[in-house]
């Protein structure tokens, strides 16, 4: 919102002011949460098929890196509500999260991996 200010020659004028350390992060938030859905999907479906692998000689790190990167999405999800806290800090975890799930989950992890680094590109960006 803009503030309206009275000039000395009597017109009303618009305030321009630095901008809002509080600023509305509603795309990270949207792109955020639209990652996590697609995350959360696609780790979920994935347990089937790293069973399959785990029982045929994986020893378990197939089901440990779908746990994690299940853990990952959702923690970088509810990191996204600290934004005007750290903004650097929490992009660059957005960030390394997402390119865990991109390129560590598999298949599976692709698209919400897509949409974490996104996410995390975008908080760095946006001042």
């Amino acid at each position: 919102m803009s503030k309206k200010v009275i000039g000395s020659d009597g017109k009303v004028y618009k305030q321009v002011v630095p901008s809002d350390p509080n600023r509305k992060r509603t795309p990270e938030l949207i792109v955020g949460g639209i990652g996590l859905l697609l995350s959360v999907v696609g780790l979920m479906s994935s347990f089937g098929a790293a069973a399959i692998a785990d029982a045929f000689g994986g020893g378990g790190i197939y089901t440990l890196k779908m746990s994690l990167g299940l853990l990952l999405a959702i923690v970088s999800f509810i990191l996204l509500f600290f934004i005007n806290k750290k903004r650097v800090l929490i992009g660059w975890l957005v960030l390394a999260f997402g390119l865990y799930i991109l390129f560590f989950c598999g298949v599976y992890g692709i698209i919400g991996g897509i949409f974490y680094t996104i996410t995390g590109i975008m908080i760095l960006a946006r001042k």
